[in-house]
């Protein structure tokens, strides 16, 4: 799967079929697992770029994963974005 050609969006989205039956198979988990590695690459990138108090957090408490933190400069914390990603090795 070319999960680094997608946005996050597209990866939540396909996540959300699988959970809420409208995808069936043996992909739920690889879906899950492409939101989370996603999320980590967005926080490491984010860090890296000055970012700080990094976290990942359900919206709403219950709804899906996302990545928080600090910009640099900045005293409130904002949603981690979605920055292109690069296949691993």
């Amino acid at each position: 799967m070319t999960d680094h050609l997608v946005s996050l969006t597209t990866l939540q989205a396909r996540f959300d079929d699988y959970a809420e039956g409208r995808a069936f198979g043996r992909g739920c988990w690889a879906a899950h697992e492409a939101v989370l590695d996603r999320l980590a690459d967005n926080q490491r990138v984010a860090e890296a770029n000055g970012w700080t108090s990094c976290a990942l957090e359900r919206e709403g408490g219950t709804g899906p994963l996302r990545a928080w933190g600090v910009p640099p400069a900045e005293g409130q914390r904002h949603p981690i974005p979605d920055w292109p990603s690069t296949p691993r090795a």
